[in-house]
């Protein structure tokens, strides 16, 4: 991901907490990678040391590891929150996969959760959407006439944040494991020939509200790990391009899931979101290249299943 330097008038504040310097090394680098400047950056050993630093440090984003001696990093954020710090924004990069938890940490505000392993990219993905809105409110206030835009929504909103496709795939794939690497483009050229398209209406609303799009390979994939079907038949089905009818259903199934995401990130309030419609597309129709081409509120994944190998799915509000 290439993201653009920015130079802050202050300070943008992280602290990194885990039991691991090693980790902290690569977190810290990652963080440098944003392309923010200037920067501080803190560490921590655990969830205790940190919530000593937060109360001088008061870090813009904290970015914890899970499982820690002493404080672990959800008792860490819950802690936080008792204590009134509401405003400070917190993501995971963990190991952890078990739903529930996952669940307890998005409801406590966690803003991300990336799975160990991950890579620099990944990680700079995350981040940069963690605080893209505190850094445009700085930069507004830099230039007093352009102080009105910070208020204006941010078109680039994601509709399925990174927490809420984790924990979608979590709770579809079960313990299959995966890497979800947000923000890579899904253009036409990177389609494959026959993609799974999910068209969503929302009540009080005409015609489409939002659309999902499945690349062959990620229904193969989504598909066949809901199946628990063997690694040798969903490469097969993905060499072909022609998913069965037992991935297409269960990919169906992961696309009705994301509506209640959808449901939840629609501004300015909640809307009633359902799937309607699913079908199978091929790349040259021509209304698909129009909606991958669109700028504004999408989010788009590329997913990674060791065995199985990669797949892209993307998310689109439509412009109305």
């Amino acid at each position: 991901m290439s993201i653009a330097p920015v130079q802050l008038p202050t300070p943008l504040r992280f602290l990194v907490v885990d039991d691991s310097r090693a980790i902290q090394a690569i977190v810290k680098r990652a963080i440098a990678n944003c392309g923010y400047s200037p920067l501080e950056v803190q560490t921590a050993q655990d969830g205790e040391q940190a919530l000593d630093l937060i109360e001088q440090f008061k870090p813009d984003l904290v970015i914890t590891d899970w499982h820690m001696p002493k404080v672990s990093g959800l008792e860490m954020v819950q802690a936080l929150r008792q204590m009134g710090h509401d405003n400070i924004r917190v993501g995971f990069v963990t190991t952890e996969r078990t739903p529930s938890m996952l669940e307890e940490a998005i409801s406590n505000g966690a803003l991300f959760i990336l799975h160990k392993p991950f890579n620099d990219a990944e990680l700079a993905a995350v981040v940069h959407n963690a605080v893209k809105d505190l850094v445009q409110q700085i930069t507004a206030a830099m230039n007093p006439r352009n102080a009105g835009a910070a208020q204006a929504p941010d078109d680039g909103d994601a509709p399925l944040s990174h927490s809420d496709m984790q924990l979608l795939l979590v709770n579809h794939l079960g313990n299959v494991p995966f890497r979800l690497i947000p923000n890579e483009k899904l253009t036409l050229d990177k389609l494959t020939a026959n993609n799974l398209l999910g068209l969503y209406t929302a009540a009080g609303r005409k015609g489409v509200y939002a659309v999902g799009i499945m690349d062959s390979n990620a229904v193969c994939m989504v598909g066949g790990g809901a199946a628990r079907m063997q690694p040798l038949q969903v490469r097969t089905h993905m060499a072909s391009g022609s998913p069965d009818q037992a991935m297409l259903d269960k990919a169906s199934d992961f696309l009705r899931g994301a509506s209640v995401c959808l449901q939840q990130s629609a501004l300015p309030v909640k809307l009633d979101v359902t799937l309607s419609k699913v079908s199978v597309v091929q790349n040259t129709f021509a209304k698909l290249a129009e909606i991958v081409a669109q700028d504004g509120q999408r989010s788009d994944y590329r997913i990674s299943i060791p065995g199985y190998g990669e797949g892209r799915m993307a998310f689109f509000v439509v412009k109305t």
